[in-house]
């Protein structure tokens, strides 16, 4: 039968998409409204132009029915909530697809929901009806439903819902929605009380035809922490993949409630709770699931969604039952977050996995309940659910612009590094704070990222007042980097944001293409000038794997060095701040610059570099961030390698001998005597730092970049 007009019940909502979907195969709406004019909530979004006739409730079934036939009207649809059971009426007065109008106040009433379903033999919560707070007092003491959810019998959404876990909150609850009129209009004679169930919420959205039914989508519930008033609210929807176990239990379950309900055609949307006894309904809505971005993501991520079944279940009711058991492809992560207010508008919308964001008000001006709602689609997983936490507020950020800020947070800064995969020396707050001491005209600016009130993520910059540009400390660290813990994308990601957002001029040198600012995100990172190369010398086999790597010459040459040095009672170790505390490091570091610079050593013509390393040198070495190698002749040092400590690597950052001992190869003592060092530690790598020097390709297998991150 070819349709040639359908009516569709208070259009709002995901209504709105409904008479534009039927247009696009030609076939006409007609709009019926349950109330005499548009709610005010719909008003805004309500197109008139797209129905061929608009009519407004007025108490006669036989004249609306009069008039659906006079434009062919074949099928009546609830458009939102507010239509569901007057499209019942509708639909059965005009003896068309019906769900009929034996249980449709149980399709509507959550009381009377609850006990149909539960008749059935399908898991409820147990519940009561009143309208005498006493009972109410009665009830949940006697069954000990501590903490109870107070909530209106035929509301929509969160309107008046109230998880109560004292009697004070009970009577607060009852006071607020007995004999109160709610947002569709209903007057709250009695009030309903439920057990609060403790598990996660799914929705399962379905399109049924004849009393048979398809999945359409599975969706995860995110919701913030169960309050008085924050009971129904909503932060997060995840699209679930429809195969799998948890699918054909949530779709099994549903079924049943459907069947209960006697909701044979249309859509459902069914709310569950699974807890350890398994899955008990919330409620359930003979209806499109909530307004169009559910449906515009979930067509964006799969090719269809329930709105896009509901209209062929219309239309094309053979191929929509030709296909009942077809479930949708979910190849990508999937989600929805609601934003309850607009902090992040401007920081948010460069997203990997931000698809689409829609504000709900114009900054500076009052934002609504919801602000805004973000739609994130990603091949990658794990992206969406980086992008999720960031958008629903789960990692604050804050600016530390003082160093008394900066030293407070040492301890933390100090073990989340040794979470993190950035090197412990480069990284660190001993580093850092060595160099505002050193340079007094950089101000801190460091990013703090806090996830529940722990330390996530620190972003040590500082800012130039010549031209307000934010960077890193020092030029002296091969290795800069934002710390996090490893794998922490979320984290990493949201101290970019914030950073791009509150530093115009941002200037990020000596960065790795695998830093966590490189990779935080999301797209292939560029490294532009001025790029170093780092030589690096695989110890995966260990020490005698690394030099059975090595060239012949190499091998020949380094043996004989060590046999030279060992006859001549020179020893290279591993420096020991408890046992050699008679080694003056700052003056030895200078001493060495100068036998092997001179004046053109950065740290002895650069009074401000001079301070730092004698500064941070000596603080690196005791705290085990900076691992020294000295080379002995008896009890005079002779030379020193300094090394910087990496989460599984070791750094040659400097070294330096006393000329008179240079024909016994002090750099090549030193250096195995590092390598030796990393391997015993189980490093992975050797890295000589910046500089293409050939004595250091003798040493390495492999070629690291870094350069300034675009």
């Amino acid at each position: 039968m070819t349709v040639r007009a359908v009516a569709i019940v208070d259009p709002y909502d995901a209504g709105s998409m409904l008479a534009p979907a039927f247009a696009e195969h030609g076939v006409a709406a007609v709009m019926v409204g349950s109330a005499a004019e548009v709610p005010s909530e719909a008003r805004a979004a309500f197109d008139p132009t797209a129905f061929r006739d608009l009519l407004f409730w007025h108490g006669d079934i036989a004249e609306t029915v009069a008039v659906l036939r006079d434009h062919g009207v074949s099928h009546v649809l609830a458009g939102s909530e507010r239509g569901v059971m007057l499209a019942d009426r509708l639909s059965e007065a005009l003896g068309v697809a019906s769900n009929g109008t034996r249980l449709s106040q149980a399709r509507r009433d959550k009381a009377r929901m609850i006990e149909a379903v539960g008749r059935s033999g399908v898991r409820v919560p147990r519940q009561i009806e009143s309208g005498n707070l006493h009972d109410i007092m009665a009830w949940i003491d006697a069954g000990g439903h501590w903490p109870a959810v107070l909530k209106p019998r035929l509301a929509k959404g969160s309107d008046g819902v109230h998880l109560c876990a004292t009697r004070e909150e009970v009577s607060r609850a009852f006071h607020a929605v007995h004999d109160h009129i709610d947002r569709l209009g209903y007057r709250n004679e009695t009030v309903l009380v439920q057990e609060f169930l403790v598990g996660r919420e799914y929705v399962v959205d379905t399109v049924s035809h004849d009393g048979r039914h398809r999945l359409a989508a599975l969706w995860a519930y995110g919701k913030p922490a169960p309050g008085f008033d924050s009971i129904g609210l909503l932060s997060t929807k995840e699209l679930l993949p429809s195969q799998g176990e948890l699918a054909d239990m949530l779709f099994g379950f549903a079924v049943r409630v459907l069947d209960a309900l006697e909701i044979r055609h249309g859509a459902g949307h069914c709310e569950v709770i699974v807890d350890k006894d398994g899955p008990a309904l919330v409620e359930i809505g003979a209806r499109l699931h909530g307004g169009p971005p559910a449906h515009l993501m979930c067509r964006a991520a799969t090719g269809t969604s329930q709105l896009d079944l509901l209209v062929q279940s219309v239309l094309d009711p053979t191929g929509f039952l030709d296909g009942i058991s077809r479930r949708y492809t979910l190849a990508s992560g999937t989600a929805m977050a609601l934003l309850r207010d607009d902090r992040l508008r401007g920081q948010i919308e460069d997203l990997p996995s931000a698809q689409r964001i829609v504000w709900n008000a114009p900054p500076g001006e009052p934002q609504p309940p919801v602000a805004g709602v973000v739609t994130l689609i990603h091949a990658d997983r794990d992206m969406v659910s980086a992008d999720l936490e960031i958008v629903t507020g789960g990692i604050a950020c804050e600016l530390l612009d003082c160093r008394d800020a900066v030293e407070a947070i040492a301890p933390e800064w100090r073990a989340l590094i040794g979470r993190s995969r950035c090197n412990r020396a480069f990284g660190g707050h001993t580093w850092y704070l060595a160099a505002l001491d050193a340079w007094p005209e950089l101000s801190p600016r460091v990013i703090t990222a806090r996830r529940a009130g722990r330390l996530a993520g620190i972003f040590p910059l500082v800012s130039d007042p010549k031209d307000e540009t934010a960077r890193f400390a020092t030029l002296l660290s091969d290795y800069n980097d934002l710390i996090v813990a490893d794998g922490d994308v979320a984290a990493a990601r949201r101290l970019m944001i914030f950073a791009r957002h509150h530093f115009p001029r941002l200037d990020l040198t000596c960065i790795r293409a695998d830093a966590n600012c490189a990779t935080a995100e999301g797209r292939t990172p560029v490294l532009v000038d001025k790029k170093f190369t780092c030589p690096i010398a695989d110890l995966s086999g260990g020490y005698d794997g690394w030099f059975a790597a090595r060239t012949p010459g190499f091998r020949r040459e380094l043996a004989l060095v060590v046999r030279r040095a060992a006859r001549n009672g020179l020893i290279a170790r591993r420096l020991d701040p408890a046992r050699d505390t008679a080694v003056d490091l700052g003056a030895f570091f200078l001493e060495m610059q100068r036998a092997r610079f001179g004046e053109r050593s950065l740290f002895l013509r650069d009074p401000a570099a001079r301070a730092f390393a004698t500064t941070m040198l000596p603080a690196l070495w005791r705290e085990g961030t900076a691992p020294l190698f000295g080379l002995w002749a008896g009890e005079q040092l002779i030379g020193m390698n300094i090394c910087m400590l990496g989460a599984d690597s070791l750094g040659n950052w400097n070294a330096g001998f006393v000329a008179d001992f240079a024909t016994y190869s002090p750099g090549m003592l030193m250096a195995d005597a590092a390598v030796r060092e990393a391997c015993a530690l189980g490093l992975a790598e050797f890295d000589y730092l910046r500089g293409l020097e050939t004595y250091k390709l003798r040493w390495c297998s492999g070629r690291r970049e870094i350069g300034r991150l675009e």
